[in-house]
């Protein structure tokens, strides 16, 4: 990914220091009205961020019992977690732009991009055993976006030949991995005879559940931007997208679960996978 992100903003900064002199020499010699129309392809560089929520909760009638808040001594209820999610994105682009009249352009864009955006959420929360028994326990959920792409329509304003300040919106997708893990103290152990469900912990404790899911979502993006026009075919821009890719769920089970019982579980049910992206660009027009 950062070899990506630095070959990508090398043909970023080589493309710009060779379109100065072309565009030095056609602004002295003077030249016709700039026209968007026409194909494009060129690369971006920018950076993601957003905050993503994980609830938590039992995932068979054991574990739902034992954090309820009710029975001797009581569990608490699980709460939930927000990870601060961000990182580096870089990528490429392509599209068409039609000018309709001397102010508007219309046109369409699709992009691909790598992304490493990543974040933590977890919770702390009491775990109520029966018989007097209880233990603090945690939750940790992780999700992670390696890649994501859209295809958008474009529409722009010219308020001078050289300037396009659009609107655009459209379908996203990309993939996404998720991961939770249960850990507790050393040797923790429960089980119900009534549910048929228990767990046995390791010597550490540490992942006594674990779970995992990856998946390639789709959902929509929608954002505005600038563009300049620096000569006759290369272009720079500054964009702000919103991209959202839905929610999901993925359950925790235990590693071993208490013999003869079948393995407890918790489930993270993760909000929207949301985030926020700003990025440069630099086009080149054929």
């Amino acid at each position: 990914m950062k070899t990506f992100l630095i070959a990508a903003a090398a043909m970023l900064w080589a493309a710009v220091a060779q379109a100065q002199a072309p565009a030095r020499a056609q602004a002295n010699a003077g030249s016709p009205a700039y026209n968007w129309t026409g194909f494009y392809a060129g690369v971006n560089v920018g950076h993601g961020f957003g905050d993503q929520t994980a609830g938590f909760a039992g995932g068979d009638p054991y574990i739902q019992e034992s954090t309820s808040g009710s029975g001797f001594p009581p569990g608490t209820q699980i709460p939930s977690g927000t990870a601060n999610a961000k990182g580096a994105i870089g990528g490429i682009q392509f599209g068409y732009n039609f000018q309709t009249a001397p102010q508007w352009v219309v046109g369409v864009e699709a992009d691909f991009n790598g992304l490493d955006l990543k974040g933590t959420a977890d919770s702390t929360f009491r775990l109520g055993m029966g018989l007097g028994a209880s233990q603090i326990v945690g939750l940790v959920a992780n999700e992670k976006a390696d890649w994501f792409g859209t295809i958008r329509a474009r529409i722009g304003w010219v308020p001078e030949e050289k300037l396009l300040v659009y609107g655009t919106g459209g379908l996203a997708y990309g993939q996404i991995r998720q991961s939770v893990v249960f850990n507790a103290p050393p040797n923790f152990s429960g089980g119900s005879g009534t549910y048929g469900v228990g767990f046995q912990c390791s010597a550490t404790g540490l992942d006594c559940f674990v779970g995992s899911s990856s998946r390639t979502a789709v959902g929509y993006a929608a954002g505005a931007g600038l563009e300049y026009a620096i000569s006759r075919n290369v272009t720079l821009r500054a964009e702000y997208l919103y991209v959202n890719l839905g929610k999901t769920s993925t359950r925790a089970s235990a590693v071993t679960p208490q013999i003869p019982y079948a393995p407890a579980s918790f489930v993270a049910n993760f909000g929207d996978f949301d985030f926020n992206v700003v990025r440069a660009g630099l086009n080149y027009r054929f």
